[in-house]
């Protein structure tokens, strides 16, 4: 099965991303340019690579077998290395953040439909508020993410238990560069994201910053 990465930490001048695998498999993270950063997971199928980053870097999970090699279907970007910050992608899902986050942790945009994701005690009830719709409310996980869906294009404004972001515009159709690159924006509110899904299909996402 292709690996399927859960944490990030930095360790002096390193970072270090961990996640679950094969029991005994080595796992990869490869860069679009062919550099790969590699370990091997241990007996519980745990593993961490070290990995030196700069802001901006992106990176494919991979199980290795041989010669053959199992991708995972998302994609890897730092956001921030000297933070240990990152954000792992997802075609037609929601985006995932490493290390600490705001409680509206992402807004991903497909053209058809808006996902909005957030972090919050696990279990614990969310409140959700957008422009033209009442307040819903959804449940944090075991591992205290949440998730929203519904379709159209983002909204302008997203409360989240009281705290107010203002959601830059996602056109996803000028996302025309090619599926490995994702082309990043770094803004005073956070960091925007364009970038095309293994098909083809055009992916906006936008981090917010805390």
């Amino acid at each position: 099965m292709p690996p399927s990465v859960t944490g990030l930490r930095r360790d002096g001048a390193e970072l270090v991303v961990s996640g679950q695998a094969d029991p005994g498999g080595r796992v990869v993270l490869r860069t679009p340019a062919g550099r790969a950063y590699a370990a091997v997971a241990d007996t519980g199928g745990i593993f961490e690579v070290r990995l030196t980053a700069v802001d901006g870097l992106v990176l494919t999970p991979e199980a290795q077998l041989g010669q053959e090699t199992v991708p995972a279907p998302g994609r890897l970007m730092i956001l921030d290395a000297a933070q240990g910050a990152a954000v792992l992608l997802s075609p037609g899902g929601s985006s995932r953040r490493l290390g600490e986050g705001p409680a509206l942790s992402s807004v991903d945009h497909d053209g058809r439909a808006v996902i909005l994701s957030g972090q919050a005690a696990p279990g614990s009830n969310v409140r959700v508020e957008v422009p033209g719709r009442g307040p819903i409310q959804v449940q944090a996980d075991a591992s205290g993410q949440w998730r929203l869906g519904m379709d159209g294009s983002p909204p302008s404004e997203v409360r989240v238990d009281g705290q107010t972001f203002a959601v830059p515009g996602m056109s996803v159709a000028d996302t025309d560069a090619p599926a490995p690159i994702i082309t990043r924006v770094e803004r005073e509110d956070g960091f925007l994201l364009k970038w095309q899904a293994p098909d083809g299909a055009p992916q906006a996402s936008w981090l917010p910053r805390r």
